[in-house]
């Protein structure tokens, strides 16, 4: 039963995290299945794969803890672990997951693109691109970090190099949608002009700001466009207790005289944040976004922002 488990694509796009952004639980390592496994360790897995597929993220978990807990030599059964945690956006605790993976089988590309991912999230760039080069110089057909460098770069302004990346994941078979985009993006000549929001730096003195449409967060066009440069921002933010918050796009709204908009209109986008506060209440609130117009972005007032974590190793 296990056997056909691990090999099954897992193709629903998780949490609407990006296609491709994480690593997805498309092939668990085919030798998974040659290892030994107690009667409880395979019943854990299995559950846990379960709810994986059923978008139970939370009771995915507790089946890989206790799986762990019987057998921790498993290095699919980590790498598992840690991507559930990516989609769940716990990236420090992915990062060790992954390590752990990798401390267990070295060769590991899987597990150093889905770690890569995740340093990315924290906004460790530097070791991100560390564990891509290395997942790609262990596997150089890995399509899937190829076009994640390559992301990665255009993040960080260097489009000639993504733009190489992408055009050799296009030519290695990937024909995901997305990607062919970037392969006939990377043909034109770039005009406007992008603000890639890799840091949160200020923090908003105003109360009102982000929250009242008169006073809305102006995250611009991005590399990947406007509605990247939102969910990039928002996945920037932490709560009060420094976790990160929970989102979703309700609609658009309040028209506004913007020389960057359609006929010299744009309009604000509308997201629902659900947070913690320091009373460890949850919260839910609205906040106005504008993807057309560019001011350096604040944290909003009474959040904090994504620091880098000081267990990632480049």
């Amino acid at each position: 039963m296990i056997s056909k488990l691990i090999t099954r694509k897992l193709t629903k796009d998780m949490k609407n995290i990006a296609v491709k952004k994480h690593v997805i639980l498309a092939f668990i390592l085919l030798s998974l299945s040659k290892m030994i496994f107690s009667q409880n360790v395979e019943e854990y897995f299995e559950k846990g794969i379960l709810a994986t597929q059923s978008e139970k993220l939370d009771s995915a978990l507790f089946y890989f803890d206790k799986a762990i807990e019987i057998k921790d030599d498993i290095s699919a059964i980590w790498y598992t672990r840690a991507t559930v945690k990516s989609w769940l956006r716990q990236y420090e605790e992915a990062i060790l997951d992954f390590d752990r993976a990798i401390a267990l089988t070295p060769k590991y590309s899987k597990a150093l693109n889905g770690k890569a991912c995740a340093k990315q999230d924290i906004t460790d760039y530097d070791g991100a691109l560390a564990d891509f080069n290395q997942a790609i110089a262990l596997d150089k057909m890995y399509i899937d970090a190829i076009f994640n460098r390559g992301t990665l770069l255009e993040l960080l302004g260097k489009r000639n190099e993504a733009c190489e990346d992408f055009n050799l994941a296009f030519l290695l078979g990937d024909e995901h949608p997305k990607t062919k985009s970037k392969v006939e993006k990377c043909k034109e000549k770039q005009s406007e002009k992008i603000y890639p929001i890799l840091r949160l730096t200020k923090t908003a003195t105003d109360k009102k700001y982000g929250f009242t449409q008169e006073n809305p967060i102006k995250v611009g066009p991005g590399p990947d466009g406007g509605p990247a440069n939102e969910r990039a921002y928002l996945n920037l933010l932490r709560d009060v207790n420094g976790k990160p918050i929970d989102y979703n796009r309700s609609g658009s709204c309040c028209a506004y005289e913007s020389e960057n908009g359609l006929f010299g209109m744009a309009l604000l986008d509308v997201y629902e944040i659900r947070y913690t506060n320091e009373k460890n209440e949850k919260k839910t609130t609205i906040v106005y976004i504008s993807m057309y117009d560019y001011e350096e972005p604040q944290i909003l007032y009474n959040f904090k922002t994504v620091t880098p974590s000081k267990l990632s190793k480049p």
